[in-house]
């Protein structure tokens, strides 16, 4: 069963808001009023396998308006039961790859794509046990939260890219498509997963444009929750005016990683 969301259905402006769809956690904040923000061109789709052992989230910011991002969410809404099959795959990695690129480039989407207005950054995170895969054509963020990888300052998974979307104007119209696509395995013990708008990051004060920020704001003695609204919260009090939408999941991971052969 998939939870979707379309933020020029449901804005939240000035309002920060958590909750949780089975073990993930979704932020929403439309943007303080008073700074300027009118509306929320977000969106989400979200599923699991049956069991919750593989995690499936597609994070989307449009530009323009919220029809580019409506148009992925119910293209992927449309093959629930493909996509639910493929969750239950044991190849589930390099199936979903094979799907969402031959989506994204078949004649009948990118034809949809023309009907809209605006066009979207996307990002997916797939997560099945101690390893992710993920997709990004755009600017959202993804960061993959651990002590082993923050002690090098390693946070994130992808890098912005600011010219890259999907929709009116559309990577997947070009001769060479670009996106990026890559695989981590995930440390022992306590990871966080997160993918976030650049709401966050966007901010009069730029606080969350440091990882390192990001890291201590989520990896603390506290919940997940109380943490993700803390960021929210914060955004709002700086007057951020662009939507900022997270989401995030924790997965406590019992394999050994792989570690230098000269270390004991």
């Amino acid at each position: 069963m998939s939870y979707t969301w379309i933020g020029s259905e449901r804005p939240f402006l000035d309002t920060p808001t958590i909750t949780e769809q089975q073990g993930i956690h979704i932020g929403w904040y439309g943007g303080n009023t008073e700074a300027g923000a009118n509306k929320n061109e977000d969106g989400l789709f979200i599923m699991q396998s049956e069991d919750g052992s593989v995690k499936l989230a597609v994070l989307l910011d449009a530009h323009q308006t919220a029809t580019s991002a409506a148009l992925i969410v119910q293209t992927l809404q449309q093959d629930e039961a493909k996509l639910q099959a493929i969750l239950e795959h044991p190849d589930v990695f390099d199936v979903f790859e094979k799907y969402i690129v031959y989506l994204f480039s078949s004649v009948a989407f990118r034809q949809a794509c023309q009907q809209v207005i605006g066009e979207t950054s996307c990002l997916i995170v797939l997560q099945k046990e101690s390893y992710l895969w993920w997709f990004s054509v755009g600017d959202c963020i993804a960061y993959l939260l651990h002590p082993d990888l923050a002690h090098w300052g390693q946070y994130g998974l992808n890098q912005r890219q600011f010219y890259e979307w999907i929709g009116q104007v559309n990577t997947f119209d070009l001769e060479v498509p670009c996106y990026t696509i890559g695989k981590r395995q995930l440390r022992a013990g306590h990871n966080i997963i997160v993918l976030m708008t650049d709401g966050v990051v966007d901010t009069p004060d730029q606080y969350f444009q440091r990882p390192e920020h990001l890291y201590q704001a989520l990896v603390n003695d506290d919940k997940l929750q109380p943490n993700m609204q803390s960021i929210l919260d914060h955004i709002h009090t700086q007057r951020g005016k662009d939507s900022a939408t997270i989401i995030s999941w924790e997965y406590s991971n019992s394999q050994a990683p792989q570690m230098p052969s000269d270390m004991p």
